[in-house]
């Protein structure tokens, strides 16, 4: 496959393991700066690996639920003098490594906004992610065969259909080789596991005796960026601790960060399984 920043087109067919080509029921789960910290892995599990598919709009799934971090363990509180001293330390980290750490661009400013956001929504780019991680490369790789396969499945049960919607259960990223956790150190400060949900237009034509079918796909992502009792930051070992203090007495406040992705993706009826001709763009919509 050739590399995305060589060809924007790139061919979605790769999958780390597993049959990317069965279906769902037979297709098996493969299981399970220095400074600005990471976030965590613990992300709601699905009861089934990728997701299921019917007819209709978008409709986020509602059984994604976040955890609020330190907050379900212990009772918020009010700071103390020791709190805003710990609260100056990582303000002055954090500074360093927006001037010294480029590379931690987006883990930056997903930590900035913890510390100064009050708690407000928070939009972040896939697309970023998925130019700048391996993960984020084959989560979308994944994510496309994925959907593609739900228009099929739709398709094949009433193939009457020309025109139709089609919309997605949640798919966790962060716990498996199809829907990896973050590869690099910034991806995996700014988002870590994660969850994305799958919608899309189909659109069905006859061309040359075959049925070819044309998704526009949009790919909706979302992160409860918080800390949590127990966990460490992966590239210091820093206990969540640290910063989950902050959570406790306000001085920083959990957000829910999301984002869009969308692809035009064309392919033959039935040519998933074979490696067949498949055309992927990135629309203007």
């Amino acid at each position: 496959m050739g590399e995305r920043s060589e060809n924007p087109n790139w061919n979605p067919r790769m999958r780390d393991q597993g049959n990317p080509n069965a279906r769902r029921d037979t297709r098996q789960a493969s299981g399970e700066s220095n400074i600005v910290p990471t976030q965590g892995k613990s992300v709601p599990s699905p009861k089934f690996f990728g997701a299921r598919y019917r007819l209709g709009a978008p409709i986020r799934p509602i059984s994604i639920v976040f955890d609020n971090g330190f907050l379900d363990k212990f009772p918020p509180r009010e700071p103390t003098l020791g709190d805003y001293a710990k609260l100056a330390l990582w303000q002055t980290k954090l500074a360093a490594a927006e001037s010294l750490r480029p590379d931690l661009k987006e883990g930056c400013e997903g930590y900035r906004h913890f510390l100064e956001g009050g708690g407000m929504p928070y939009v972040f780019s896939y697309e970023n992610y998925v130019f700048n991680d391996q993960s984020g490369q084959t989560t979308l790789a994944n994510a496309m065969l994925d959907i593609q396969d739900g228009a099929e499945i739709v398709w094949e049960a009433d193939r009457s259909l020309t025109s139709f919607s089609i919309t997605g259960g949640p798919i966790s990223c962060g716990g498996n080789d199809l829907f990896p956790y973050p590869a690099t150190e910034n991806w995996q400060k700014a988002i870590g596991g994660h969850i994305i949900w799958l919608s899309g237009s189909v659109t069905v034509t006859h061309k040359g005796g075959q049925d070819w079918l044309k998704l526009d796909m949009v790919l909706h992502a979302e992160d409860r960026y918080n800390f949590n009792p127990g966990q460490h930051d992966i590239a210091t070992g820093v206990p969540d601790s640290d910063n989950g203090i902050f959570e406790i007495t306000g001085l920083g406040k959990q957000f829910t960060q999301t984002s869009e992705l969308k692809r035009t993706i064309e392919w033959q009826h039935g040519t998933l399984a074979t490696q067949g001709t498949t055309s992927t763009s990135i629309p203007r919509w």
